[in-house]
């Protein structure tokens, strides 16, 4: 045993020394700028397109480095000259030995998606709402992710209240190639799309405060059935980007929502309808018994239906009714009409057929829910739902989306807004 714990002492004090190497060389620049030498003078816009590999990379190794054998001034002086400008810019240079302890405490900061597609995704909820449905409006946005709705939705100058379950710690490694995408791409966006009077230094200054101190952003732990801390009657328009599928109660939620929402205001939700575990076998958690599947999701390690709740699109709309909201858009979301979809509806939905309804509660429900009523008979993979809060207790006589048609609008709704 003795040799092995001289060779990992060997091996520290390596790296040590590297490390203590690596800082000499930190402090001899830093002293030689005193000298005469031509600086190269820095823009003051920020640098963009860092390369997210990198920055994991160097977040990585940083994680691995022996740092209790480094003082405090040390670790930070070190943390400071390996991120990169993307990193730095958005690390809130006031505090960095947090950023130096989310670091470590996670390494690896992987995303499916990247800043351009956050801010398609972005510019999709306001082209779906306009810009003057948002603009100096409160907005309630479900599941906030990497906060980069919340900054965008701020330089259009809207109160945000942001919730989350499980906050993600702010780590400059995750969030700067996101904001640093952002802010590029903002500049390019065009007004019809931001409106005239978006903030641009607004926007990024979250990402630099790092959501912190902000009066306008109040970012809130807590699940959708509560919305603790949301103001009673002060929501305009409330959104969810792949939330709702993940919720145990339907009944819960919409009762908060219609607690915050104002009467008049919007409230719409991207819903993912598959079963997670396996998105090309989208209906495969209706096989499963109720038992099972409650065991698995809401009573199993993960406490919330993390592969998907099952929930239909006729069920939200009766959540919704019955606490005083309108359905007034609905888009049915599913694949291009295609030989393989179309046989696995069929298998899948005989399959359903078969099975005895006291253990499999979607057995004999309504086929509208699963295929019947798409354009083309392809499984219903997704939904894009808009509600209006109309105020008061359950709602009767509502009007129904129209079988066989992918869009549909209520009759007395648009999404465009009248010009001023």
């Amino acid at each position: 045993m003795r040799p092995a714990i001289c060779r990992h002492r060997l091996l520290y004090s390596t790296v040590a020394l590297v490390v203590v190497a690596f800082l000499s060389v930190i402090r001899m620049n830093s002293q030689s700028n005193d000298c005469e030498c031509p600086v190269p003078q820095k823009s003051t816009k920020p640098e963009l397109h860092q390369s997210a590999d990198v920055e994991i990379e160097i977040a990585r190794r940083f994680a691995t480095l022996p740092l209790d054998l480094l003082s405090a001034d040390d670790q930070t002086r070190l943390l400071q000259n390996l991120m990169p400008d993307s990193m730095k810019r958005w690390s809130c240079n006031q505090d960095h030995a947090e950023s130096e302890k989310a670091l470590r405490s996670h390494p690896a900061m992987h995303s499916n998606l990247d800043g351009q597609e956050y801010f398609n995704r972005f510019i999709r909820v306001v082209r779906i709402f306009g810009w003057k449905r948002l603009e100096n409006k409160t907005f309630l946005e479900l599941g906030y992710g990497i906060a980069l709705m919340t900054a965008l939705l701020r330089g259009m100058n809207t109160t945000v209240y942001a919730t989350e379950i499980q906050p993600i710690p702010w780590v400059p490694s995750r969030h700067g190639p996101f904001f640093d995408v952002m802010y590029d791409l903002v500049e390019k966006a065009s007004k019809e799309d931001l409106g005239p009077r978006f903030h641009l230094e607004k926007a990024a200054a979250y990402g630099r405060q790092c959501g912190r101190g902000l009066p306008d952003v109040k970012e809130l732990t807590t699940t959708m059935e509560r919305l603790d801390g949301v103001p009673v009657a002060s929501v305009d328009v409330s959104y969810s980007l792949a939330v709702l599928e993940h919720i145990s109660e339907l009944e819960p939620s919409f009762m908060a929502l219609a607690r915050v929402h104002r009467p008049g205001s919007l409230s719409c939700h991207q819903v993912d309808l598959r079963d997670h575990s396996d998105f090309a076998q989208p209906w495969e958690f209706f096989l499963t018994s109720d038992k099972d599947f409650y065991a698995k999701t809401v009573g199993g390690s993960q406490g919330h239906p993390y592969f998907g709740n099952r929930f239909r699109m006729s069920q939200f709309m009766k959540a919704a009714a019955s606490n005083g909201f309108e359905t007034v858009h609905v888009v049915r979301q599913h694949e291009p009409a295609n030989p393989e979809g179309l046989r696995y509806a069929k298998e899948a939905l005989d399959t359903l057929d078969r099975l005895p309804a006291d253990t499999h509660k979607y057995s004999k429900w309504p086929r509208s829910d699963f295929n019947e009523c798409t354009s083309d008979k392809m499984p219903q993979t997704g939904l894009f739902i808009c509600f209006r809060y109309a105020g008061g207790g359950p709602l009767t006589n509502t009007e129904e989306p129209t079988c066989g048609q992918d869009v549909w609008y209520r009759s007395d709704f648009s999404l465009k807004v009248a010009e001023s």
